[in-house]
């Protein structure tokens, strides 16, 4: 497996994989929302790649003292992936007293593992 930067060339691939995981958003604000992380903060919106394809990914940026961990996917049958793009993420900032993982999210990871 190998952890890079996620291309903005992929927005649109990873912007529909992130309204199929949540049915019901727009991909329009899907798109835009995954833009500005990737414009803002390219060095910690992680993708991770198995045979050329995309099996998981970590979209997040720094806030103040905070990393907040927006997104976190990770394709079926590839569910552990979040740990490495995690690690990852935490080797190419500066030290932080807080990292937030939204809640919806981790949440989808663990009914993924279950």
């Amino acid at each position: 497996m190998k952890i890079r930067k996620i291309a903005l060339s992929e927005l649109d691939q990873i912007s529909r994989l992130l309204v199929k995981q949540y049915p019901g958003q727009e991909f329009d604000e899907v798109k835009e929302h995954t833009e500005w992380h990737l414009k803002g903060f390219p060095e910690i919106c992680l993708a991770a790649e198995e045979n050329s394809e995309i099996v998981g990914f970590i979209i997040s940026h720094l806030h103040e003292n905070t990393l907040e961990i927006e997104e976190l996917y990770a394709a079926k049958g590839h569910e552990t992936t979040w740990k490495p793009l995690i690690n990852e993420v935490l080797k190419k900032i500066p030290k932080v007293n807080t990292v937030t993982i939204w809640m919806e999210n981790f949440r989808e990871l663990i009914k993924q593992l279950r």
